[in-house]
């Protein structure tokens, strides 16, 4: 009785084990099989996703490739579209710059094209200002145009557009200045011949319109035509020469010393030439760079000189109404000795 039971009991107890490992192998087979069709079922998901992010990182790496060329191309050979950018960037930090008031004279180099006008002034310029304020406010300033006549040079640094406009009406009023500097004279030295004097006026009047008209041309503000600008003026002022060469024959040389003012016309005459010659060959900054850059440059000089001129001219043509108006107005011989 106990034998059996004791045989059952061992048998009982003896493939507990084996069962259980057999049952832990079939349990971890039976894991593995389902890990594996599981497997196998994501397999497919898996290689899709795989590819995806292959796909991806690849078209990234494609996207990276052809911006690589363009940052290449921006700082190596800045294409014109990276140009514009980069300069608009400039610009609104000038502009940042102008309006906390803590802008800078900058060295000639760096200025944009529209305002580099004179290559040997190579330091203490101005940069562009788009703000009629700050303009106004550049005057308290120390920078290359300190010298010069505010009145067209105010708002030169503001913006491309601007400075166009005066200088083209800078240009006009040089224009209309050598015009009138003819009216006085002409009317006070043919005060008694009235059709030459009428003749001269209207030569001299279309001859500064046309002058006018030349200068509206958007290239005549350029540096390169810089030459040709003092060269209209220039001849526009020595058109004068005609009328005085006809005063002095008809009246006689003394006559135009003396009653005609003569001495001061061509004192008037020699100001505006070397002015005009000056400002043409840009002396002396030409011979000495960067040591006339805020003092004393061919820019000065020429204003010195007009205005020195527009004096000499006011001076002589008071004289001239001043003996107009000591005879009367008469025109016979005993009237005018």
């Amino acid at each position: 009785m106990n034998e059996p039971t004791e045989n059952r009991l061992g048998c009982s107890r003896t493939p507990e084990p084996d069962i259980r490992l057999r049952k832990g192998h079939q349990l971890d087979g039976t894991r593995r099989g389902d890990n594996d069709s599981h497997q196998g079922d994501l397999e497919p998901i898996l290689e899709a996703s795989v590819l995806s992010s292959h796909h991806k990182k690849s078209s990234e790496e494609h996207e990276y490739s052809d911006e690589a060329p363009q940052e290449d191309e921006g700082f190596m050979g800045m294409s014109p579209l990276l140009q514009a950018h980069h300069a608009m960037e400039k610009m609104e930090e000038f502009v940042c710059k102008v309006w906390e008031g803590r802008w800078r004279v900058i060295p000639h180099d760096v200025l944009p094209d529209w305002l580099k006008d004179n290559d040997f002034l190579l330091h203490g310029h101005r940069p562009p200002m788009p703000s009629f304020r700050a303009c106004f406010k550049s005057i308290f300033r120390i920078h290359t145009e300190t010298g010069n006549i505010w009145t067209h040079l105010l708002v030169y640094c503001h913006s491309e557009g601007v400075s166009r406009l005066f200088s083209k009406l800078d240009y006009s009023g040089i224009a209309l200045l050598i015009m009138g500097s003819f009216v006085p004279w002409l009317y006070y030295s043919f005060y008694c011949n009235p059709q030459p004097c009428f003749i001269y006026l209207i030569v001299i009047c279309v001859l500064g319109i046309a002058a006018i008209i030349v200068s509206q041309w958007d290239m005549f503000a350029t540096p390169q035509y810089r030459g040709v600008r003092a060269g209209v003026f220039l001849g526009l002022g020595l058109s004068g020469i005609i009328p005085t060469l006809h005063y002095v024959i008809s009246e006689g040389f003394l006559k135009a010393a003396t009653i005609g003012q003569i001495g001061w016309l061509m004192l008037m005459a020699s100001l505006y030439i070397t002015g005009a010659a000056l400002y043409a060959a840009r002396i002396p900054e030409r011979f000495f760079p960067g040591k006339c850059d805020i003092w004393f440059h061919s820019h000065q000089l020429f204003h010195i000189f007009v205005v020195a001129g527009a004096f000499v001219h006011f001076h002589g043509v008071s004289n001239l109404q001043e003996f107009r108006f000591m005879i009367g107005g008469g025109c016979s011989e005993e009237d005018a000795l």
